[in-house]
């Protein structure tokens, strides 16, 4: 799984800036939405292009045979 990471950095004027690396598809979305509901709305976003990608896991059981 890649690196999931969420940088906030707020500006002397009190803007704030935040910019989310790792996370696929809307789970990005999702974080910044609790942002939103925490700091309030944004006043401008930027789609990514992981954004429109999927998050893929598999999950099951390997076993080897002789």
């Amino acid at each position: 799984m890649a690196k999931q990471e969420l940088r906030i950095s707020i500006a002397p004027d009190g803007t704030v800036h935040a910019d989310v690396k790792g996370i696929k598809g809307t789970g990005c979305a999702d974080l910044v939405k609790l942002l939103e509901d925490a700091l309030g709305k944004a006043s401008k976003k930027k789609i990514k292009p992981e954004y429109y990608e999927q998050d893929v896991r598999i999950a099951g059981t390997v076993t080897a045979e002789d």
